[in-house]
């Protein structure tokens, strides 16, 4: 009987979880957060400072889903990378987090102003870096869908005036929101700020979860679960979740109403520092600063309009 040799075969390696773009000019922190990174299946490729992360993403923006930088750096720091790559229309979708060992409250607003995804305090906590980055590469994840899911149908979006959605299960927000985006000519820049409105009126207006609540289960990894299992508790599936987009000559109107007892909104319209490395309660934040005009809730918080220019840039 004739033997053959063994075929030697090669461990499929693991699918990366995204792309990183680290940058810090202590050579030992890189190092030591790089092995953190890889260690969580993402693909890092680094940078000692922001000018040679920018001149790497203006070669190819697409070499990178997340930018995580040291906020103290010479020659260009954190906080002026992150503005120069939401000031670029090629890089200005991507998440950038923010690393500092700093706590001061106006460095914390600027960096959240100039359009920071998060704060990280140094030393990095390996489940919050886990869970943070996670929170970055789904909503990178639903830019990218939405612009696959839409491709040549687009232009058709144009001709629509007002598009009206219910929805009343958290997993119908995503395709929900990617139909009120596409009344946009570019929805991929708008869609997270919807996404932000219509999780919270899903979320808080019509599963009544408080933000202690939402935290204490992100803490713990049981998040998704939590809201699979309330959405299908038959005590909470008395009401729905309206969603309006109209358009005008100029601009498009967005409103969000929910049948919840609403919340006290003004303190989640503006950047606070208190909330920069918290699991949640930014979002609300973020859309005015960073996608809309203008966000506007009614007394009792259960009914948010949302305005955004047309003849105007995407905030970023």
């Amino acid at each position: 009987m004739r033997l053959l040799a063994p075929v030697a075969t090669e461990t499929p390696k693991a699918r990366a979880a995204g792309r990183i773009l680290l940058v810090d000019d202590d050579r030992v922190g890189l190092a030591m957060l790089k092995s953190m990174l890889e260690a969580l299946h993402y693909e890092v490729e680094t940078a000692v400072n922001g000018a040679e992360a920018y001149t790497l993403l203006r070669e190819d923006p697409g070499r990178a889903d997340l930018v995580v930088t040291d906020r103290m750096m010479p020659v260009m720091d954190g906080l002026a990378l992150t503005r120069r790559l939401k000031r670029d229309a090629q890089t200005a979708a991507i998440p950038v987090v923010l690393l500092t060992g700093a706590s001061a409250a106006d460095d914390i607003s600027a960096g959240i102003e100039a359009g920071a995804f998060y704060y990280l305090a140094k030393p990095a906590d390996q489940h919050l870096v886990t869970t943070v980055l996670e929170s970055a590469m789904r909503e990178v994840g639903r830019r990218r869908d939405l612009a696959d899911k839409l491709g040549t149908n687009q232009a058709a979006f144009q001709n629509v005036q007002i598009l009206r959605m219910t929805l009343s299960r958290p997993e119908e927000t995503e395709p929900v929101c990617g139909l009120l985006a596409s009344l946009h000519h570019q929805p991929e820049k708008i869609v997270q700020g919807i996404f932000e409105l219509v999780q919270n009126a899903v979320e808080h207006g019509l599963l009544r979860f408080g933000l202690e609540a939402k935290a204490k289960f992100l803490a713990t990894g049981q998040w998704q679960q939590a809201l699979m299992t309330r959405s299908r508790d038959p005590a909470y599936q008395q009401g729905q979740v309206e969603a309006t987009m109209i358009r005008q000559a100029n601009a498009l109107i967005l409103t969000v109403k929910d049948p919840g007892p609403g919340f006290k909104w003004r303190p989640y319209l503006g950047a606070d520092p208190s909330r920069a490395s918290a699991l949640c309660g930014r979002g609300i934040s973020r859309a005015n600063t960073l996608i809309f005009d203008r966000i506007a809730y009614n007394q009792t918080g259960n009914e948010v309009t949302a305005i955004l220019q047309l003849d105007k840039k995407t905030k970023w």
